[in-house]
């Protein structure tokens, strides 16, 4: 039996709930979105619409009321300002209602609009993602979108676990920009405890004194791995590149008597130049089996075609095939597991229909 069969959740989505409805919906909960503003046909509504019902409506918030009646979880975004009244919502006791919005309520932007460029740019993100001598860059995607989606669907299940013990609803503020700020832990907390702004630092890793490179090309794509301290880790590289009288200067390093970190740039990019070229002369294959078995802490970065042919993948099933309007097509879910029953089943998007087709809940239950 899914954790949330037979909540009902209501959302008005515009961006910042969409994947919180979603995660609502693969849990067991029975979604009806209504999406704010044009009609939208692009990759978030399917990435993020399927096992929910889609619903065209007048953007008119009094033809909510039949359905709020017999709503558990109301998420209501904001991203644009338009707000349900709460007069609309006197006498739902029993309702959740999650809002989320760009900023803070009460704070010194509330009521402004945000996209997910700009709240990207807010939260610091954008300000040490790429190199140092280039513009900074975007993550792919809505990752603030996503970041806030997250949160919002840990708000709506935190209140609905505290009305089992209480029989109330109660109101949920989430902030979008609070949200995607938490994904940019270290900046924030290096800020408050030492007054220092990050900046860039591209494909290097910074601790002490020197920065370790991430990425590496290899013979056929890229890995990730970084020289730290974790002697263990270091000798199991070193024991292989011996084999393949690659090893140089590091077979002299005693990696259980120095501090990577407080190394010399100028020593820690002869020592990378070692490893650079041993990384390129094999394939992420062998680098990788390297690793899993000897303990090396490297991962192999995969292209989108290796992702979806992935047999690792295919074996967990994450890929399903997602009917929507257009046709089938494969997206990765489901998000979460049930115990001992498996995975949640996948949903497909059932066709997008008039709100005042409708004939209430449990039509569609």
């Amino acid at each position: 039996m899914s954790q949330l069969q037979g909540i009902r959740v209501l959302e008005l989505a515009d961006g910042l709930i969409d994947l919180g409805g979603r995660m609502l919906a693969e849990l067991g909960a029975t979604v009806i979105s209504l999406p704010r503003g044009a009609p939208r046909t692009t990759a978030r509504e399917i990435a993020w619409g399927h096992g929910k019902y889609r619903v065209s409506w007048p953007d008119d918030i009094s033809a909510l009321a039949p359905l709020l009646k017999d709503a558990d979880i109301l998420l209501e975004d904001r991203r644009r300002g338009t707000a349900i009244p709460d007069a609309m919502l006197k006498g739902h006791d029993r309702l959740i209602h999650v809002v989320a919005r760009p900023y803070s309520a009460g704070g010194p932007r509330s009521g402004h609009t945000a996209t997910d460029l700009t709240l990207m740019a807010q939260s610091g993100l954008m300000h040490i993602t790429g190199d140092p001598d280039r513009p900074p860059l975007r993550f792919p995607g809505e990752q603030a979108y996503a970041l806030t989606g997250i949160q919002v669907a840990t708000g709506a299940l935190m209140a609905l676990h505290a009305r089992h013990s209480t029989g109330c609803g109660q109101r949920v503020d989430v902030s979008a920009l609070q949200a995607t700020t938490l994904a940019n832990y270290r900046e924030a907390i290096m800020y408050e405890w030492t007054g220092r702004i990050g900046n860039r630092t591209g494909n290097r890793l910074v601790r002490g004194k020197s920065g370790v490179r991430q990425v590496w090309p290899c013979a056929d794509g890229y890995v990730t791995w970084s020289m730290i301290d974790n002697p263990n880790m270091m000798r199991a590289v070193v024991k292989v590149l011996e084999q393949h009288d690659a090893a140089g200067e590091l077979s002299q390093v005693d990696w259980a008597g120095i501090l990577v970190a407080d190394m010399p740039q100028d020593v820690i990019d002869r020592w990378e130049t070692i490893i650079e070229g041993f990384f390129a002369r094999h394939t992420k294959a062998q680098l990788g089996e390297w690793s899993l078995t000897l303990g090396w802490g490297l991962s192999v970065i995969h292209d989108l075609d290796e992702v979806r042919n992935s047999a690792h993948l295919a074996e967990r099933g994450l890929f399903v095939p997602i009917t929507t309007d257009t046709g089938t097509i494969a997206l990765p879910a489901p998000l979460f597991g049930h115990g001992a029953g498996g995975p949640a089943p996948a949903r497909n998007c059932p066709p997008e229909r008039p709100l005042d087709e409708l004939a209430g809940w449990g039509a569609l239950e």
